[in-house]
């Protein structure tokens, strides 16, 4: 049997998780079907905050060499479906913190951090 988070820690865990969803409502933030990738606007800015880059998971295409799926990101003239948008790569219980941060005007690193 694997590790497992204590009681407490998967209680805080889905708490975290349900102020994410209800912060994501009432700002507009829509989510992948897996909820890791998150998508807004702010001043006309595009952002995609996701725990992965959009290259890393085109990599999952291939298995062994062998195309297995579709890209989820490329369009068929080979360019990103968000090469205009802004992309922070960051663990989902960071949402509210870097939109909190775009919406004060804050310049974000690629990883989501405010750049001093």
């Amino acid at each position: 049997m694997g590790w497992r988070p204590s009681r407490s820690r998967a209680r805080e865990f889905a708490e975290t998780m349900r102020k994410i969803e209800e912060f994501c409502e009432k700002n507009n933030i829509s989510r992948s079907a897996s909820s890791d990738s998150y998508y807004f606007t702010i001043n006309g800015e595009d952002y995609r905050v996701s725990n992965h880059t959009q290259k890393a998971s085109d990599r999952g295409m291939y298995r062994n060499g062998e195309k297995v799926r579709e890209s989820y990101h490329r369009k068929a003239d080979g360019t990103y479906e968000y090469d205009r948008q802004h992309e922070i790569t960051a663990g989902k219980t960071r949402i509210i913190e870097i939109y909190t941060a775009l919406s004060e005007g804050k310049r974000l690193d690629k990883r989501g951090y405010v750049i001093a």
